[in-house]
């Protein structure tokens, strides 16, 4: 259900011209780690938020909950996923995008943000407190460090670790190991 419902979302969000990266358990699978995940996630620009509450309301669903950079959906038969959209601006919206791969997913070719970027985003997740089970984003951050070799020393992915997790995400990767 899951596989066809984002080859669906993807045709109708091309006909709609919304730009999208899949992020999450599902975009994690993409990225050489495979692990359970009930829900969709995608990540777009702040201008196409009103295209995609169009577009999944065509699809049943409806918006549960809404923050300033974040929708979330849930569809009108139970057990189908939830669908999860976190909105960025232009300039985070160019960063991600140009770094971004291509991979075929199911029936269409879908865009995943790169390792060091999608770190970034769970590193992101893990420090809200909205975040019911911050571990999960942490397991993801130790397996896209490990399987993409990514330097934790290295100057700009440290940048990076401060800037989303803070000082002490930064320690946490460094006494990890990973």
């Amino acid at each position: 259900m899951i596989l066809e419902l984002i080859d669906r979302l993807t045709e109708a969000a091309r006909k709609r011209n919304m730009d999208f990266l899949l992020i999450g358990g599902q975009a994690m699978s993409h990225l050489g780690y495979q692990r359970l995940t009930m829900d969709v996630d995608f990540l777009g620009p702040q201008e196409t938020r009103e295209r995609w509450e169009q577009t999944l309301s065509s699809f049943g669903y409806s918006l549960s909950n809404r923050t300033e950079a974040f929708d979330q959906f849930h569809h009108s038969t139970p057990g189908w996923p939830r669908v999860d959209i976190m909105y960025v601006n232009q300039t985070t919206w160019r960063n991600l995008n140009e770094e971004a791969a291509s991979r075929v997913h199911g029936q269409v070719s879908i865009k995943v943000p790169s390792a060091r970027h999608m770190v970034a985003l769970k590193l992101h997740a893990a420090r809200s407190p909205l975040r019911s089970d911050p571990g999960k984003d942490w397991t993801d951050i130790h397996q896209l460090v490990k399987r993409h070799n990514l330097d934790t020393a290295d100057r700009e992915f440290a940048t990076i670790e401060v800037r989303y997790g803070g000082e002490e995400a930064l320690e946490r990767l460094k006494n990890s190991g990973s």
